[in-house]
């Protein structure tokens, strides 16, 4: 199986009752090697698949399915002796699903937006088809809403992309839990809010765009004569506090500077509240933070 295909596999081996769970996912992870394991596991599996994952079954192809001759809603599937649903239904683009839950029958229909008669009109559709679309919806509400409150930022760490994922995750099972307990939850973008000022431990609890800056008020000032501010060791190498750089006013930079040998930074670590270097030629502001035995 591929690396999508064992997330499923890994998931399903921690259900108490496999022989009494269907399990419904998206072309993401669905393969057919994916649809067996389960199989042989007595779980049944329902899920759309990419061509290029389902065994080449003898199904009209792609090509031939979106013809404008073809009408909307035709269907074509076949069963393998091994006891898979190969389906293939054209609706408002083809789709190709495996199943070892659902069949074809009964047919029933579906209300489809016709554009050039400009009415509603009825379009035959599988009961596999139509199972999956009642039971996927929890897939689509959680893409929904990662992408409600998306982080305008892109990256190369893999880590970075999962954190939103890893976030409305875990509103979700908070509200569940709030659920249980009787009691109203926040909603996601409060609870995005919170989880980001425990995490930094420095955002005041009440701020908004226009105090956005307001923290640098409180940066302690360099007094002539005077020793300059050092933070505390355990904030300085704390990992879970949000040690991030912001731009500030031109000072002395407090991991590389010597008495001889001046240097001056833009930049600030919002945590620790002192100057750190941050260019091409030095990165003060990582050797800074990391601790060494």
């Amino acid at each position: 199986m591929g690396a999508t295909s064992q997330i499923v596999s890994i998931l399903a081996s921690t259900m108490s009752s496999p022989s009494t769970t269907a399990i419904f996912a998206d072309n993401f992870f669905t393969s057919l090697e994916l649809v067996r394991y389960l199989r042989d596991q007595n779980c049944r599996y329902t899920g759309t698949a990419r061509d290029n994952r389902i065994g080449k079954p003898p199904l009209k192809s792609i090509k031939e399915m979106e013809k404008k001759a073809v009408s909307r809603g035709t269907c074509d599937y076949i069963m393998s002796d091994d006891g898979i649903l190969a389906v293939r239904w054209k609706d408002n683009r083809t789709v190709s699903l495996l199943s070892t839950d659902m069949g074809v029958e009964p047919m029933s229909s579906v209300i489809r937006y016709c554009s050039e008669t400009k009415t509603k009109e009825p379009v035959s559709c599988p009961a596999v088809i139509r199972t999956y679309n009642a039971n996927i919806g929890g897939i689509d509400k959680t893409d929904m809403l990662v992408h409600l409150y998306r982080t305008p930022m892109k990256s190369k760490r893999w880590y970075m992309c999962m954190f939103a994922y890893s976030l409305t995750n875990a509103w979700i099972v908070y509200r569940r839990d709030c659920k249980a307990l009787g009691v109203n939850g926040v909603p996601l973008k409060s609870f995005r809010i919170q989880v980001f000022r425990a995490a930094s431990k420095q955002w005041p609890a009440k701020s908004s765009s226009r105090r956005s800056s307001s923290w640098l008020r409180a940066d302690p000032q360099p007094v002539r004569g005077h020793r300059s501010h050092t933070p505390n060791v355990a904030v300085r190498f704390d990992p879970y506090l949000f040690h991030a750089p912001v731009h500030a006013n031109r000072l002395t930079c407090k991991f590389c500077s010597r008495k001889g040998n001046i240097v001056r930074s833009n930049v600030v670590c919002r945590v620790c509240k002192v100057h750190l270097c941050m260019n091409a030629e030095r990165n003060c502001f990582v050797s800074y933070h990391e601790e060494f035995d």
